[in-house]
């Protein structure tokens, strides 16, 4: 990576993406909080896992900071989210070192993240995936995580394959994880295909603004959540999935304080509706949601969304909920927005729906 570039490098037009509310609202996705006043950290419970988790955790992918993860646990963030390959497994040593310095093992929920690939046979896929878990276990210091995911999964096949399901099941038994869950981009085709399963307690999942309009998307994801299956979102910021230089997560301590600042309360102030009532922020914010549908459709192959995504914010993870809606890490880069737009990004991303019971990337 260019050392160079910085944060507001990233975000051409971090603008355009700011006035997602009013797009959303005509949908059940960004319900106004009618109560203005601070109070408690808001929670939501996570599907069947019956954990209950403020509506923001920590994705810790690209932290390298371990006094960040002190003060998330210090402002309350109690899920932080890693995975095997984060900094080649760097990040989840450093999550369970400070874990364990804190004394806190007993007070956080800890979620982690073991990939496949689709062409290995059942055998060779159940063992490399407890083997990759069991080291994961090593680099993390602990005996047990409370969610341990099935990464990367991007299609139906892949997310039926009997041999990452044995290991998961196998692992849970065992009690090196407490629930088991899966982590796609493809949310409509995988949640569809692990419904009927009745086997993942949780699924990590994109979910973001411009998907307000999908209504096939959301009412997948409404179907899994009332099936039990708590759903973790990610990518709330719609950074997509192809940038080199997309930034998931906070890094900073900076971005942990204006993550964090709507966990109270996320009713709009009257700066941040005069802001959001320009029409134009509406239709550029719906332009392109990273599905990739395009590029088979251009003669010239070129990569629309890659261009289309150089005027999106970096993607990243926050707790919201729908019986289980858990939004990992909602803000980016604010520096260059107005204040109002930069207070609304925040709530956006924490958000929750009235008319379902979400809770989590």
């Amino acid at each position: 990576m260019n050392k160079e570039w910085n944060r507001r490098d990233f975000i051409v037009k971090p603008i355009l993406w700011a006035g997602a509310a009013r797009m959303l609202a005509g949908t059940n996705l960004l319900a106004e909080s009618a109560d203005t006043a601070p109070g408690p950290l808001l929670e939501r419970t996570l599907g069947r896992t019956g954990l209950k988790l403020p509506i923001v955790s920590m994705g810790v992918m690209n932290a390298d900071v371990p006094g960040i993860l002190r003060r998330s646990y210090e402002l309350g963030i109690c899920h932080f989210d890693t995975a095997a390959v984060y900094q080649n497994g760097r990040n989840e040593e450093m999550v369970g070192s400070v874990i364990k310095e804190m004394g806190i093992r007993d007070k956080v929920v800890i979620s982690t993240k073991v990939g496949t690939r689709a062409s290995q046979s059942v055998g060779e896929a159940k063992k490399r995936f407890i083997d990759g878990v069991e080291a994961s276990l090593r680099r993390l210091q602990m005996d047990h995580v409370d969610i341990l995911y099935h990464h990367g999964v991007d299609s139906a096949d892949h997310a039926k394959a009997e041999g990452p399901i044995d290991a998961l099941q196998t692992l849970k038994k065992e009690g090196k994880t407490r629930f088991i869950g899966i982590s796609t981009h493809d949310t409509v085709e995988v949640l569809n295909a692990v419904i009927p399963l009745d086997v993942f307690d949780v699924a990590l999942v994109t979910l973001n603004y411009t998907m307000a309009q999908d209504a096939e998307k959301l009412a997948t994801i409404e179907k899994a959540a009332k099936s039990g299956i708590g759903i973790v979102a990610m990518k709330t910021q719609a950074g997509g999935t192809v940038r080199p230089d997309s930034i998931p997560g906070f890094s900073t301590y900076e971005h942990l304080e204006q993550d964090f600042s709507v966990v109270r309360n996320l009713a709009y102030t009257d700066a941040e509706k005069k802001f959001l009532a320009d029409k134009t922020f509406v239709a550029q914010a719906e332009f392109c949601q990273q599905c990739g549908q395009c590029r088979d459709d251009c003669p010239r192959r070129v990569d629309i969304p890659l261009s289309c995504d150089r005027t999106c914010t970096p993607c990243s993870t926050v707790t919201s909920a729908w019986p289980s809606v858990c939004w990992l890490n909602p803000m980016q880069d604010e520096a260059s927005m107005p204040a109002a737009a930069a207070t609304h990004v925040r709530r956006l991303a924490a958000t929750p729906s009235k008319s379902l019971v979400k809770s989590p990337g």
